[in-house]
C-alpha cells in the first residue's frame, strides 16, 4: 500500500538523521538508564513504609512509578512532535511546498512525526527493560493483551491533544502555550510520580479531564495487578469519552487552522 511506503520513507528518513548524531543518541539511552536508577534509590529510601495510597497498585513505590515515567513519554511526544513538524516547516520554508503535494496535509503531520513514536516506543521498552533486569520489576501477573488496548488509545487521546497544539502553530506560526498547559498539568494531576488520591479534593476532580490520568490509572491496573478490561472499564470509559470529544475538536481546528491560511496566502510565510 502506498500509505505504508510513505510511512516507511519518513521512518528511514528519520532514523538516518538521528542516528547519524551517535553521541547523543547514546546519551539519550545512558539517560534513560540514569533516570530508572535515580527513582529506584528514591523508592529505596521511602523503603518498604506502608503507604495507604499505593495499597491499590501493590504497595511498592518503584514499579508505581516506573509505569507512570515510562507511559508518560507518548504525552511528551505527541505534544511536542506534531507541532515540531508545522513549525520545522514554516521556518525552513518548505510548508507551502509540503501542502502543495498530493500527500494530503494531515498525512504529512502524521507521518513526520511517526518515527517519534516509534523511538518513545523503543525507549519505553528499554525503561521497563531496566527495571525488570536491572532492579527486578516482576511484570508476572501483567494483562499485556489489555495493557496493549489501553496504550493504543491513550496514543490516539494524546494525538488529538498535539494536534490541537500544530493546529495553533499552523494558524498563528508561534508555538502553542496550551499544549505545555495540558503538559504540565498533566504531570501536576495526572498521577505520573505519586497517586492523585493524595492530592486535595478539587485537584482530583480536574485530573479526571486529563486522559493521562484514566491511561496510567488502567495500565497500572493491567501492568502492576494483572486486571481485566472490565475491572479497567471506568478507565477505559474516561479515555474513550475524551477521544469522542477532542477528536472532532482536533480534526476541526487543523481544518480551520489549514482554511485561514490558504485563505491569506500565508502558507509561506514565517
Amino acid at each position: 500500500m502506498l500509505i505504508l511506503r510513505k510511512c516507511w520513507a519518513f521512518i528511514k528518513k528519520d532514523f538516518r538523521t538521528d542516528i547519524s548524531y551517535r553521541i547523543a543518541f547514546a546519551g539519550q539511552l545512558l539517560f534513560t538508564f540514569f533516570m530508572v536508577a535515580a527513582f529506584y534509590f528514591f523508592a529505596k529510601m521511602i523503603g518498604q513504609s506502608s503507604i495507604p495510597s499505593l495499597a491499590p497498585y501493590g504497595g511498592d513505590y518503584f514499579p508505581f512509578v516506573l509505569v507512570g515515567v515510562a507511559f508518560s513519554s507518548y504525552l511528551d511526544v505527541s505534544v511536542r512532535s506534531f507541532a515540531d513538524t508545522i513549525r520545522s516547516a514554516q521556518v525552513l520554508g518548505t510548508l507551502e511546498a509540503l501542502i502543495a503535494t498530493p500527500t494530503p496535509p494531515w498525512q504529512i503531520v502524521i507521518l513526520s512525526s511517526i518515527y517519534s513514536f516509534v523511538a518513545t516506543s523503543l525507549r519505553v521498552v528499554l525503561t521497563l527493560a531496566i527495571g525488570v533486569f536491572v532492579f527486578h520489576v516482576q511484570f508476572s501477573n501483567a494483562n499485556w493483551a489489555g495493557a496493549s488496548l489501553v496504550l493504543v488509545l491513550s496514543i490516539i487521546c494524546f494525538a488529538f491533544i498535539g494536534v490541537l497544539s500544530a493546529s495553533a502553530v499552523l494558524a498563528f506560526k508561534r508555538a502553542d502555550p496550551s499544549g505545555w498547559l495540558v503538559q504540565g498539568l498533566s504531570y501536576l494531576l495526572g498521577g505520573v510520580y505519586y497517586p492523585i488520591s493524595v492530592l486535595p479534593h478539587w485537584a482530583q476532580v480536574l485530573a479526571q479531564v486529563l486522559p493521562i490520568t484514566h491511561s496510567l490509572e488502567a495500565m497500572r491496573k493491567m501492568l502492576l495487578n494483572g486486571a481485566s478490561l472490565e475491572q479497567a472499564s471506568s478507565s477505559m470509559t474516561g479515555l474513550l469519552l475524551f477521544a469522542i470529544v477532542a477528536g472532532p475538536m482536533s480534526i476541526a481546528s487543523f481544518w480551520l487552522a489549514l482554511k485561514r491560511v490558504r485563505k491569506e496566502g500565508s502558507l509561506g510565510h514565517f
